[in-house]
């Protein structure tokens, strides 16, 4: 008795299903059929269900999101990399079976748990055409499963007005009584170098602060209200040696907050993600602090996939009342904002108002995505009037490597075109 081609591809499938998805038979499968036909009953992780399972919140919300999808094998297979990043494993596959209803199927992550839970990764090493290098390189390790400990050696030129290079290290207990509550506490410290042009222009205003070091403790509570948000509340006791040997310890004490919020929707053929956070830190006298402030701000970012394309944008607004130390202060021009801009040309001290948009749109080619992106956003303080600028470039991402190019959107003087390449978490 023969059986057409058509007939036998499920039990092909079934069968590949037993399989590692990593495997290229079921990838090729699952990309073909399953996308189209079987929707995903439930998610587990070493057979314990994704609620029940001890995960990041990040990570938990984005299995859940997975539940009533139709199944993406190369999502699963991007999530499975994930898992074993976070949770410092040896290795994760995702095998599939069938659901207890037609045209369902149950995911289950098998781990491979490291002899020794011990990870060393580089999450970020960048080559920026105008600012140089930024890199990271971090050593973590897990203990019972629940307490995570890890160190990092940086040397940041691209997220404040100066450079700071030195060490971090953190702990974070993910289960304080109850999964629900985390406990977590950084330590900092960091040599800082500022360039020529921030120097001359911290000269012109009185009172402005340079320092040679910064540290910092910050210990902080995390409570995971709903699936899709979580809160914090901490403090931050930072100490700076300012320039001037004479001046004195100068310290910036702050209650922190943050709130996070994720969630994902979508049909069959559109898969649609919200991300939003605010964070609030407040220096405060009663704290010992010779700084007194409130720093505000909001993110926003809206993506949807359909097929090999995507699109997304990306709202960010802040604002600084009061006193702030210089590492508080916003700056534009970086490796995600203002791509094609300088930011020591903008405002070499940076600014106490911020706002800044960013559309993207991707198309997925050779296992990467190609990249057109559009910034514009404006930097400036209480006394000035703000002056909106411009970016437009073009990139590939695949996996954490990226290559960029954008140019500023200017009619003065010579237009540079602005190149970033390396690995970006």
């Amino acid at each position: 008795m023969s059986v057409s081609p058509i007939a036998a591809l499920p039990l092909l499938l079934l069968t590949a299903s037993t399989l590692p998805a990593g495997q290229s038979l079921l990838h090729d499968i699952a990309e073909a059929n399953v996308n189209q036909r079987y929707t995903i009953e439930s998610v587990s992780i070493a057979g314990v269900h994704v609620e029940d399972a001890k995960i990041p919140g990040h990570l938990r919300r984005r299995l859940n999101a997975l539940i009533g999808e139709h199944c993406d094998a190369a999502e699963l297979a991007d999530l499975a990399t994930e898992l074993r990043k976070e949770l410092h494993l040896k290795e994760v596959t995702q095998r599939l079976s069938r659901g207890s209803q037609p045209g369902s199927i149950q995911v289950n992550f098998e781990v491979v748990r490291k002899e020794a839970d011990f990870d060393i990764s580089v999450p970020r090493f960048l080559y920026r055409s105008q600012q140089g290098f930024t890199g990271e390189m971090d050593a973590g390790a897990q203990l019972r499963q629940n307490n995570n400990f890890s160190f990092s050696i940086l040397s940041n030129g691209d997220n404040l007005t100066e450079r700071f290079t030195g060490i971090a290290a953190r702990y974070e207990d993910e289960s304080v009584g109850t999964d629900k509550l985390r406990f977590g506490i950084a330590f900092e410290d960091y040599h800082e170098q500022w360039s020529a042009a921030t120097q001359v222009a911290a000269e012109s205003v009185p009172g402005f602060d340079l320092y040679r070091t910064r540290r910092n403790i910050a210990p902080h509570l995390t409570l995971v209200v709903a699936k899709a948000l979580t809160v914090s509340a901490g403090t931050s006791f930072e100490q700076m040696d300012p320039e001037n040997p004479g001046a004195g310890l100068r310290s910036a004490n702050a209650l922190t907050t943050d709130a996070q919020y994720g969630s994902k929707i979508g049909s069959d053929a559109v898969e649609k993600t919200v991300d939003a956070s605010y964070s609030l830190r407040v220096g405060m006298r009663g704290l010992g602090s010779d700084y007194s402030y409130a720093r505000h701000v909001v993110t926003v970012r809206y993506e949807v996939k359909s097929g090999r394309q995507m699109a997304s944008e990306e709202i960010m607004g802040g604002t600084i009342a009061g006193n702030a130390p210089s590492f508080e202060r916003f700056v534009l021009g970086t490796s995600s904002t203002l791509r094609g801009w300088d930011r020591y040309s903008l405002d070499p001290l940076g600014g106490t108002r911020v706002v800044h948009n960013s559309l993207t749109y991707g198309y997925r080619v050779r296992g990467g995505t190609a990249q057109i992106f559009y910034d514009c956003g404006a930097l400036w303080d209480a006394e000035r009037t703000a002056q909106l600028r411009h970016s437009v470039g073009v990139g590939y991402r695949q996996g954490v490597f990226v290559l960029t190019m954008a140019l500023p959107v200017s009619m003065e003087g010579h237009i540079t075109p602005v190149f970033m390449a390396g690995m970006n978490y």
